[in-house]
């Protein structure tokens, strides 16, 4: 797309995207959505303007925010958004709650804070766990005057947030069920757009073995992604030793100070399967997945992981999370694997497929053309009809475990 299928008046629309003040410092997959949105946005001829920080409001046609689930810094902004009659974007990404619960249930404890967050009665409430989240955040911080923010209460926050979005982003039809069952709240049709992620940027496929692989007497095992505790990370090394195979993990640590992440940086001296890359450039990951076995997702909560469509984008084979919302994009025969339980990730550190042709599961362009219909829609105050392209999967969400199932809906 570009600007010349524009009017000159919408080539002087301009989309603003809001989320976390660490939105860049500490990067995930939600930053790399919001880099490919906005290459989008740029190559369209609209302009593109960010609003992560606590300075005032930017002047912008539209809204776009990232992550219902964290609205700490979201609801204030986009109240203001509200209150200056602008429409704003919530792409969601939200987490199932029965998933993360039964993950922080899991975690060893640490700490005190640890215990109260995860294991009492009030750890197993979602939005108790929350809003001791966030004053945690907010004296960790000391800004005091986000207290404010904390009112009304989280739920209230989040329902608010979806209430007022002009439209819902969601990553997979999937989600949608989970938001209802979480939040009590089901999205109208025309609220919603689905938007899959898609692959880009990921470098010259021809490209030499990266020196991490080179040297190694087959090909490795790929794990792609942040290091921490909910990818598994250390478990997955730990086995790797167990099973013999090497395994190289690319990614940066969430916390680099953090109690998780000094364990691993242990593991990686002592784990001689285990190699581990830090800060690949997005233009160099290509190499990776040309020259691995196959990518490895043992998380143990996703909503639709990038990581999974990029390497099968370059025919690199994958072997998913049962905890994902993805798997009706994926071809049918990806094996899954359930982060709980160690056997099934050994099963899959002894799985060696062969290559597969490349293949491009959701077509760029298609979404380029949905975000940039929507925000002008909305520019230009018609609100669109709500109608969704056709997305084609490869087959039917496919149930890992009961922790997997497509979740009960509730009726508001």
């Amino acid at each position: 797309m570009n600007c010349g299928s524009l009017s000159a008046d919408e080539c002087t629309r301009t989309v603003c995207f809001v989320a976390r003040g660490d939105f860049e410092s500490r990067p995930g997959g939600d930053t790399v959505q919001w880099r490919m949105y906005e290459r989008v946005v740029r190559e369209a001829g609209l302009r593109a303007t960010t609003w992560f920080d606590d300075s005032p409001i930017p002047p912008a046609d539209v809204y776009h925010a990232f992550n219902v689930d964290r609205p700490l810094e979201l609801y204030p902004k986009l109240a203001e958004v509200k209150r200056r009659g602008r429409p704003f974007i919530l792409s969601t990404i939200h987490h199932p709650h029965e998933w993360m619960t039964r993950y922080y249930m899991s975690l060893p404890l640490e700490s005190a804070y640890g215990s109260l967050l995860h294991r009492s009665a009030l750890g197993r409430s979602v939005p108790a766990r929350e809003t001791i989240r966030e004053i945690v955040t907010v004296a960790r911080d000391r800004r005091m005057a986000r207290l404010l923010a904390l009112v009304p209460s989280w739920r209230q926050r989040v329902r608010w947030l979806l209430r007022n979005a002009d439209r819902i982003m969601l990553l997979t039809g999937s989600e949608a069920a989970y938001i209802q069952t979480d939040f009590g709240y089901e999205i109208p049709r025309p609220q919603q757009v689905i938007v899959p992620n898609w692959s880009e940027g990921l470098g010259d496929t021809s490209a030499e073995k990266p020196d991490a692989i080179a040297g190694l007497p087959e090909p490795p095992v790929l794990v792609v992604g942040r290091i921490e505790a909910r990818k598994a990370s250390l478990r997955v090394a730990q086995l790797a030793e167990r099973a013999r195979r090497h395994v190289i993990f690319v990614g940066r640590s969430l916390h680099d100070d953090g109690a998780f992440a000094r364990a691993f940086h242990l593991a990686m001296q002592r784990n001689q399967y285990s190699t581990w890359v830090a800060g690949v450039p997005r233009s160099m990951l290509a190499a990776f997945y040309r020259h691995s076995s196959f990518l490895m997702n043992v998380s143990f909560v996703e909503v639709s992981p990038l990581v999974d469509v990029e390497a099968l984008a370059l025919g690199c084979p994958v072997s998913t999370t049962t905890y994902a919302l993805h798997h009706q994009l994926l071809p049918p025969d990806t094996p899954l694997c359930d982060p709980y339980d160690d056997r099934s990730i050994l099963d899959r550190l002894e799985w060696r497929p062969s290559r597969l042709p490349p293949r491009q599961l959701v077509d760029r362009e298609m979404c380029a053309r949905r975000l940039v219909d929507t925000y002008l829609a909305l520019a230009h105050g018609s609100g669109g009809s709500g109608e969704q392209y056709p997305i084609h999967p490869h087959g039917e969400h496919r149930d890992g475990s009961a922790g997997a199932q497509e979740p009960r809906v509730y009726q508001t």
